[in-house]
């Protein structure tokens, strides 16, 4: 039996000739799924699920095309043969690929190679569903275990998103011990960051900052829960594995400072003396709220604590643990 007529006589290339209802209702559906490439989504601060769901939009978006396309393909008495396959294949990453440069010149948007190759998956699963991937039936069924395996893979992060993010509730007013495998995940940059064994406040791991000879480096705790109302410490400990005493600058903010314009006034700066060895440090709550110059800071709506040094000659490492609050 030819390509052709293998396809024909699947029971998948007929559950994908919709009428022309539901491919108009496909159609329509990707229409308004294609702005949100270029228009809205995730910012810096977002919770790390919502990054994760929105990633995993790329291989729901490119699937739906792919169904789209052979539906259409079908519809009009197209050949859906290899000739067609490659062509897709080839169409759907070079769409991706142009997706990425456009974005190039939107603000507030960045370029991510992993997007593209999400969008290969989608057009992988989307020709999957409609049966039409070439070759005989044992190359077909190892592909698609193949591809199963990639679609599971592409859903870690969401998973392990979610499942920090629930953590991260029971262990309030804990915010950090990393004393679980993901509590590293909740702080920016994640590849200047790492959970270590090396050093321990408490527990038995403690995190691992890479400092770089930036104007400002340091590190940026996002993830955890953000109401800080009726709590009146904040504690935490950093070691200084240097001879030498540094500087360190703790910087604490609420969302209404991020959406307006984030004047240096308008939330909490302190310096800090880092002597070599560990220093435990607790800063009263109260100093943080009335910190902004012509309001209150909002302790419902804690955004972002942040560690940093200013100016280092040479790249450092510092290492910080146990982070949590207390009335």
């Amino acid at each position: 039996m030819s390509y052709p007529d293998q396809v024909k006589n699947t029971l998948g290339s007929k559950a994908c000739r919709p009428d022309g209802k539901f491919l108009f209702l496909l159609g329509l559906v990707l229409v308004l799924i294609f702005p949100f490439f270029f228009w809205s989504g995730p910012g810096y601060h977002s919770p790390r699920s919502y990054k994760a769901v929105w990633n995993l939009g790329h291989i729901l978006f490119f699937t739906l095309a792919t169904v789209f396309a052979c539906s259409l393909a079908w519809q009009r008495g197209m050949k859906t043969d290899q000739k067609f396959v490659l062509v897709l294949l080839v169409t759907g990453i070079v769409i991706g690929i142009l997706i990425e440069v456009v974005q190039l010149g939107i603000s507030g948007r960045s370029v991510d190679c992993r997007d593209v190759y999400r969008d290969i998956l989608g057009l992988f699963a989307g020709l999957f569903l409609c049966r039409i991937i070439p070759g005989p039936i044992r190359l077909q069924r190892l592909l698609g275990l193949i591809l199963i395996i990639f679609l599971l893979f592409s859903g870690v992060p969401l998973i392990m998103a979610l499942t920090d993010e629930v953590l991260a509730v029971r262990q309030f007013p804990l915010l950090a011990d990393f004393e679980t495998p993901f509590e590293a995940w909740r702080f920016m940059p994640t590849n200047r960051v790492r959970r270590t064994a090396l050093y321990a406040r408490h527990g038995r791991h403690s995190l691992r900052v890479q400092l770089t000879t930036a104007t400002y480096s340091g590190v940026s705790l996002f993830s955890f829960p953000h109401n800080w109302q009726g709590y009146e410490q904040l504690h935490f400990s950093v070691y200084n594995p240097y001879q030498s005493e540094l500087t360190l600058y703790c910087r604490i903010h609420d969302k209404w400072h991020k959406d307006h314009g984030q004047r240096y006034d308008d939330r909490f700066n302190q310096r800090l003396r880092l002597i070599p060895g560990w220093n435990d440090y607790r800063i009263p709550l109260a100093a943080v709220r009335f910190a902004p110059l012509q309001r209150e800071m909002d302790m419902r709506a804690i955004e972002s604590f942040a560690l940093f040094v200013a100016r280092q000659d040479r790249a450092r490492v510092l290492y910080v643990d146990h982070i949590f609050l207390s009335r």
